[in-house]
C-alpha cells in the first residue's frame, strides 16, 4: 500500500467512513483491467477522469463502462473548454501517474455521474494501482461533496 493510500485510510477513518479496501493482487489501470478480476456488479466499478480547460484541472466521477459526455461536463463545471489531460500533464502538474487516479484525494473540483443515486455502494481507485476502495454512495458524496449531475453520453 503507497504512501497516499495510507494517509487515505486514516482520513476515512477519522471521518468515521466506511469503507473496503479491495486487494486484487494485481495491477488495475483502468476501469476494465477492474472487470477481469471483480467479481461484483461491472456497473460498480467507477473511474475517474482528469480534465483540463488549459488553466485549471477538475476531475469527473461516473461508471467505468459510461463514456464522458464532455459538453455536458463543461456545462457541469462552468468551463468554455475541456480536454482530458494527458499522462504527461498528471505527472508533472498533479504528481499522479494512470491509474493512480482516486477521486478523494485529488484536491480537484469533481462532477459526479447522477447515476451514482442508482447504487448503494460502488468501487473505485485508490491512488495505488494495486488496491481499490468500495464504499458506500453516501459516504462517498459525504467526503467529495461533488457536483452531481448527469455528464456521461446518452
Amino acid at each position: 500500500m503507497n504512501a497516499s493510500l495510507q494517509i487515505l485510510v486514516e482520513k476515512l477513518k477519522n471521518n468515521s467512513l466506511s469503507f473496503r479496501i479491495l486487494d486484487e493482487k494485481t495491477t488495475m489501470i483502468s476501469s476494465r483491467d477492474v472487470e477481469k478480476v471483480f467479481a461484483g456488479d461491472p456497473r460498480e466499478i467507477w473511474k475517474t477522469l482528469i480534465l483540463t480547460d488549459e488553466k485549471e484541472f477538475f476531475a469527473a466521477f461516473l461508471c467505468g463502462r459510461d463514456r464522458l459526455d464532455i459538453k455536458k461536463t463543461q456545462n457541469a463545471l462552468g468551463v468554455a473548454s475541456l480536454r482530458m489531460a494527458k499522462a504527461k500533464e498528471l505527472k508533472e502538474k498533479l504528481k499522479i501517474q494512470p491509474g493512480e487516479v482516486c477521486p478523494l484525494t485529488v484536491n480537484l473540483a469533481v462532477a459526479c455521474d447522477s447515476s451514482i443515486s442508482s447504487f448503494e455502494k460502488i468501487n473505485f481507485g485508490s491512488g495505488d494501482v494495486s488496491f481499490g476502495i468500495e464504499m458506500k454512495v453516501n459516504d462517498i458524496l459525504k467526503f467529495l461533496k461533488p457536483k452531481v449531475i448527469d455528464i456521461r453520453e446518452d
